[in-house]
């Protein structure tokens, strides 16, 4: 499925060449058309690296006819890349010292990475060489291949992972409700010329952002990138909304000692205003040890043995979920609890509350600055959801302007009654719940 080509807009492509957004952190479009965002940074000697890449499930064929055409790419370019096969581009990036990862979201292939400041002309070459040239050998099929169906097959022993991934298929649109796990069939359709097609039509650099953080030189970066880069082209299309989502309940059974829930509430992009205030929200119901979920449901009345919250913002939509692992037999009361203390939310926080959910979020600002990977991410991922990153400063100004009074008018409307009972709810165990 196609979509059109990105006009002007919030997360238009057509910005500057380059303008500093904020002290060591800066915005620039190559000449290729990829988005980059660039941090400096002078305490710590590391380099972070995030490309997202436009090869996410989303934009797979359908079903049988191809789902998990990006979980196998997103394996096979690690293979080899260039003149190097499998072991030698594996060996070359041991020697820079670099630490990586590739997998797949519903909109992007993520490669990740992180060496030394000292290290980080020769690893981006290696990055870009892979992603302008991977092999894709023929030897490398079959076990990527295998691989990919082993990882689907062991959904079935990890049902706390399963029944998150099966929530987010009645409360997403298709086809942004698909796993990065692909579909049985559809991995075993893929041919080698197929992938090596679908690699060179969906991997384009408009549509590509790429993040880089830590001890970098930004200019020589951009001169790098504009090299090894020239030439790179193609048609930039996106997955588009299919289907509404199915929402409702959904029961997968297994026969277990266990009963795994799922609830999911809509919750705002993270280009929403609302978005860092629902974050406080998620942190003060369900975010830790301290939360309202742990202490009232696991805690004080011991139905579950683990339950939290999490808030997943993304461009174009928002979910908060909320995870609980119990037993069967007291499933449907761990069930209420949390419904109950979901609408409790509705008439607010307490002022203790909202002190210690602002600590808890400029604590992890804090953390993440002392990480390049994880800055890199950010802002990569911030180019994305809201067409531009942000500074550390930034969002602990934005925290700071943040009340108390705030943050129970958006209660008030985000776990509203209306809001509650179009949760959608799934469960992976012996018995069905409603």
């Amino acid at each position: 499925m196609t979509a059109p080509q990105q006009k002007s807009g919030p997360n238009s492509l057509d910005v500057p060449r380059a303008g500093a957004l904020a002290d060591n952190l800066m915005m620039h479009t190559l000449s290729c058309g990829m988005r980059l965002a660039l941090e400096r940074s002078s305490t710590v000697s590391s380099v972070g690296v995030a490309w997202l890449l436009p090869v996410g499930s989303a934009g797979d064929p359908d079903g049988a006819a191809g789902e998990g055409e990006s979980t196998l790419l997103a394996e096979l370019i690690t293979r080899g890349a260039g003149d190097l096969d499998s072991r030698a581009f594996s060996e070359a990036l041991d020697r820079v010292g670099a630490q990586r990862s590739c997998g797949t979201t519903a909109y992007h292939t993520l490669a990740t990475m992180t060496v030394l400041g000292s290290r980080i002309g020769t690893a981006l070459d290696l990055l870009c060489t892979m992603v302008r040239n991977p092999r894709l050998d023929a030897d490398a099929l079959e076990p990527a291949r295998s691989l990919a169906l082993q990882s689907l097959a062991s959904l079935a022993d990890d049902p706390a992972h399963l029944v998150m991934l099966r929530l987010a298929g009645i409360a997403l649109p298709a086809p942004f409700n698909r796993t990065s796990f692909g579909h049985a069939d559809g991995l075993k359709a893929l041919t080698l010329e197929g992938l090596r097609a679908a690699w060179a039509r969906r991997c384009v650099p408009r549509g590509s952002i790429l993040g880089i953080a830590g001890a970098i030189e930004p200019q020589r970066i951009i001169d790098q990138l504009e090299r090894r880069l020239a030439g790179w082209g193609g048609e930039f299309t996106e997955p588009v909304p299919t289907a509404t989502p199915s929402r409702g309940v959904l029961h997968v059974p297994q026969q277990s000692a266990q009963a795994h829930i799922g609830l999911a509430i809509d919750a705002p992009p993270e280009g929403d205003p609302q978005s860092l205030v629902h974050r406080l929200a998620v942190k003060v119901i369900g975010g830790g040890m301290s939360s309202r979920l742990f202490t009232e449901v696991r805690e004080k009345r011991g139905l579950c043995y683990s339950v939290g919250m999490s808030y997943a913002a993304g461009r174009d939509r928002g979910i908060s979920q909320v995870y609980a692992g119990s037993t069967p037999e007291r499933a449907a009361r761990t069930l209420e609890c949390i419904r109950t203390e979901l609408a409790r939310a509705a008439s607010g926080v307490s002022a203790e509350e909202f002190a210690g959910a602002i600590v808890g979020l400029k604590s992890r600002l804090v953390m993440q600055g002392e990480s390049s990977l994880a800055r890199a991410s950010a802002i990569a991922g911030d180019v994305f959801r809201t067409g531009r990153p942000r500074s550390l400063a930034e969002m602990a100004a934005e925290a700071d302007r943040i009340s108390l009074g705030s943050l129970n008018e958006h209660m008030a409307q985000a776990f509203g009654a209306d809001r509650i009972s179009q949760a959608s709810l799934a469960v992976v165990g012996p018995a069905a719940l409603q």
